[in-house]
């Protein structure tokens, strides 16, 4: 009698096993090609901007470009989620040369995440300034096309040797300190002014601007898009081929 409850127990376990493995596989979706816009929230202009950027990735350089919109990723975080489907779709090439967008719109999150083989030349601090510069401002919007279209842009010219100017702003909140600084400064200069006659020496010179330029180094490629291809010869057309992730790349929320 034991024996036969353990079985029934053990049987139970199993069937449980097998069908939240299903739950789990059925919870990414069938890829559709290099544009996935499973949330329906992509303008047709910037589809059809991203499938071509996708497709000259993938024949002159062998890298998989998969961007993807989706309702949520719940029960999942985001970046869970990213990594999971990356693996599961397996983007990118046998280099592990493949690059995933996913733009999350309940969670309003943005994740980008780069394979092995990109993790190189796309290092997270790169991906994370291309997401805050060409991204972030359009879905504030919820211009998630447009945001997603330039972010897919940027990265390509990056692949494609160009460089790409990160931008580093000061923050508003210490603008008032600066501010009082500044005035403080003009005061003393003005009083120095009237102790000492004119061509005496002493002052301030040089200036700043309001933030920082870092120019990421240009590859040993070819050209970017825009004008001109950027290497490579021809591959099949796909963008899927086992590729794995790095799990490193950055992700945002908006």
């Amino acid at each position: 009698m034991r024996m036969h409850k353990k079985i029934i127990r053990t049987s139970i376990v199993l069937v449980l096993v097998v069908v939240m493995s299903n739950v789990v596989m059925a919870a990414f979706p069938d890829k559709q090609g290099f544009v996935n816009d499973f949330a329906n929230v992509l303008d047709q202009k910037s589809k059809a901007e991203m499938q071509l950027l996708g497709e000259k990735l993938w024949s002159e350089q062998g890298i998989g470009l998969a961007v993807v919109t989706i309702s949520t990723t719940a029960p999942m975080d985001p970046k869970e989620y990213t990594t999971a489907l990356f693996n599961e779709w397996g983007v990118g090439g046998p280099d592990d040369s493949g690059l995933l967008m996913l733009l999350a719109v309940a969670e309003g999150a943005i994740e980008v995440e780069p394979g092995y083989g990109l993790e190189g030349v796309l290092p997270d601090g790169l991906v994370g300034a291309v997401i805050d510069q060409e991204g972030i401002p359009h879905f504030k919007k919820k211009d998630y096309g447009a945001g997603l279209s330039a972010m897919a842009l940027a990265y390509a010219n990056i692949l494609a040797g160009e460089e790409f100017e990160i931008v580093e702003e000061r923050e508003g909140s210490s603008g008032w300190f600066v501010s009082f600084v500044i005035f403080v400064l003009i005061l003393m200069l003005m009083r120095r002014g009237r102790r000492y006659p004119p061509g005496g020496s002493g002052g301030f010179g040089g200036g700043g601007g309001s933030g920082r330029t870092v120019i990421v180094p240009r590859m040993p490629r070819g050209g970017g898009f825009g004008g001109g291809s950027f290497g490579g010869g021809s591959r099949p057309s796909g963008g899927f081929g086992g590729g794995r992730s790095g799990g490193g790349g950055a992700g945002r929320r908006f």
